[in-house]
């Protein structure tokens, strides 16, 4: 025998209104605006690393080590007596290889040392670059100039990002005839750092022409980005 099947009107219609209220609250929901901010420091450093390379080549490896270290060691003590300390330098990298020449003649092995000196007086760049050149380093490798510390700059460069993706979203908000609300949703990603690193061809062809070597520093630049969202108020 079948049994009739009776649904309650209070169950459907109850059905009914919960699906409706879902609804209009997915309906209803408030509008955001997004903004992508950028900030951007440009700042005097205050350390500068200075690389210089040590070349030798001999027949054998062993002779072609030894007068690199000859002339490693009286650059290190060439640069301390100009008033750099022990800690500020150190070898950066060191090779020794076989170098096939044209003929059996020319074949010899090349020994090549980086010796990297950091100051923090940056008037005396160009004068530690000619000590060491005139201590015995045949290339200046590389000139950068850096931040001791960077943190307040990437702080500034931060805030100014901040600020940059408000007024945007400001901007929005009033074309569109309303204002901005409540921040929802704020985030950022690693703050970029570039140290200012010197033209090398043109220090070396000054190098080889002129002393003391002419060197000015450039500034470094830190940048940072942010995304965020702000809650959407329509103007009534």
């Amino acid at each position: 025998m079948e049994v009739p099947v009776r649904v309650s009107s209070v169950v459907v219609l109850a059905s009914l209104l919960s699906g409706s209220a879902a609804l209009a609250q997915t309906n209803t929901l408030a509008p955001t605006i997004n903004a992508t901010g950028v900030g951007r420091r440009e700042v005097a450093p205050d350390k500068a690393t200075i690389v210089l390379g040590v070349e030798t080549r001999s027949k054998t490896p062993a002779a072609a080590a030894a007068a690199n270290a000859d002339r490693s060691t009286r650059i290190r003590t060439a640069l301390a007596r100009a008033g750099v300390a022990d800690k500020d330098i150190a070898t950066a990298r060191y090779s020794l290889h076989f170098e096939q020449g044209r003929t059996p003649g020319d074949t010899q092995y090349v020994a090549t040392n980086m010796v990297t000196v950091v100051t923090r007086n940056l008037d005396q760049v160009g004068r530690l670059i000619d000590t060491g050149l005139g201590a015995g380093a045949n290339n200046i490798n590389s000139l950068f100039y850096d931040l001791t510390d960077r943190a307040s700059a990437e702080a500034n460069a931060l805030a100014d990002a901040v600020a940059d993706a408000k007024r945007q979203a400001e901007v929005m908000a009033q074309a569109a005839g309303g204002r901005l609300g409540d921040l929802v949703e704020l985030g950022t990603q690693q703050p970029q750092y570039r140290p200012y690193a010197a033209d090398m061809a043109m220090m070396r062809m000054e190098a080889s022409q002129a002393a003391p070597t002419p060197v000015s520093p450039g500034a470094v630049t830190v940048s940072a980005s942010v995304s965020a969202r702000w809650r959407f108020v329509p103007g009534r």
